[in-house]
C-alpha cells in the first residue's frame, strides 16, 4: 500500500444473513471506531431479499457499555430500502462507538445482509 493511504475495514454487521421481521428493529453489535476512522468515511453495501422495507439508522456512545443515542441532527442513514442491492455513504458525528439499526417499516418480512466500510 503507497505510504500515506489507509486500509478500508469492512464488518459483516450481522456476522451473516439477519432476518428481517415484521415491523421488527435490528441492533449491531457496538463497532469500535478509534483505530479504523482515521479518515471519517463511512458507507454500507446492502442486500434485502423478500418484501422487507428498511430504515437505516445508528445510535453512538461515548463508552462501549454505555447508553448508546441518536446524536442530535443525525442517526439517519437510509429509509425506504427494498429488494436489491446497493450502497449508502454516510457521515456519522465524531464518537468512539457506534452502532447499526435496521427497522422493518411495515409488515414485511424478508432478509438482510450488511456490510460495514470504514476509513
Amino acid at each position: 500500500m503507497p505510504k500515506g493511504l489507509r486500509p478500508i475495514t469492512t464488518y459483516n454487521v450481522y456476522g451473516g444473513t439477519q432476518a428481517v421481521t415484521k415491523s421488527g428493529v435490528h441492533t449491531s453489535q457496538a463497532f469500535d471506531l478509534r483505530e479504523v476512522a482515521q479518515d471519517g468515511l463511512f458507507s454500507l453495501e446492502y442486500t434485502i431479499t423478500g418484501s422487507a422495507n428498511i430504515a437505516l439508522t445508528y445510535t453512538v456512545c461515548s463508552t462501549k457499555d454505555g447508553t448508546y443515542f441518536t446524536p442530535t441532527g443525525g442517526g439517519s442513514i437510509a429509509s425506504g430500502l427494498t429488494v436489491g442491492h446497493g450502497g449508502l455513504a454516510f457521515e456519522p458525528e465524531m464518537y468512539p462507538f457506534i452502532k447499526l439499526v435496521a427497522t422493518e417499516n411495515g409488515t414485511n418480512t424478508g432478509t438482510l445482509v450488511l456490510m460495514f466500510n470504514i476509513q
